[in-house]
């Protein structure tokens, strides 16, 4: 269900909450925006850790719970003769979904319940500090891809059907947005890079 990469951003993610502060010492930000907390390179391995573990404990119980349920589907089938309501299988799909969700991100939110009672050293970033550092991360390179892949699967409506009349025209208006979306993010991006901000990050 996911990918090297996928599991990889995940993990990236959570550690980028924490940066470097003092000689053995890291600043956690609860997604890279709460109020510094002071811990140790020590604390903060364990974090990390403890985060990838239960990861993957969470997946595979999800995976579990749905290989469960699919079977509970076949069991009906084979049993009543005849298929579970679609409603069920609606509700049941979500209700899994959506525990696997909460529950990851109860997972993620595992420093910021253990350090709640020690002292932050500074104060919560605001909303364009964060916009301003989430920029930053974001590469060209991406928003050209996001740009591409969408181009792509526009033009690959294009070979099935034309995209000139009638309700099929609205793929060159969601090509047009696509591009207009990365050309927007893309001039925000260079104008945060190339401001004269000496406020902290």
């Amino acid at each position: 269900m996911y990918g090297n990469d996928s599991w990889r951003q995940l993990r990236e993610n959570f550690a980028d909450q924490f940066e470097p502060y003092n000689e053995g010492e890291y600043l956690y930000r609860r997604n890279q925006k709460g109020v510094p907390i002071a811990v140790t390179a020590e604390e903060r391995e364990r974090f990390i850790a403890q985060y990838a573990r239960r990861l993957r404990y969470s997946m595979w119980g999800m995976v579990a719970a749905l290989i469960a349920f699919m079977g509970a589907i076949v069991w009906w089938t084979v049993t009543r003769n005849s298929d579970l309501p679609e409603l069920v299988m609606y509700v049941g799909f979500g209700l899994i979904t959506g525990v696997a969700i909460a529950n990851l991100y109860w997972v993620r939110g595992a420093p910021a319940r253990e350090l709640e009672r020690r002292s932050p050293v500074g104060r919560e970033r605001s909303r364009d500090e964060v916009r301003g550092l989430l920029f930053r991360k974001l590469s060209y390179g991406q928003l050209a891809g996001a740009a591409f892949a969408g181009l792509v699967l526009v033009l690959s409506r294009a070979s099935e059907e034309d995209l000139l009349s009638g309700w099929h025209r609205l793929w060159l208006v969601f090509a047009v947005l696509i591009l207009l979306t990365a050309g927007v993010q893309a001039f925000r991006k260079w104008r945060i890079e190339n401001q004269d901000d000496d406020s902290p990050i």
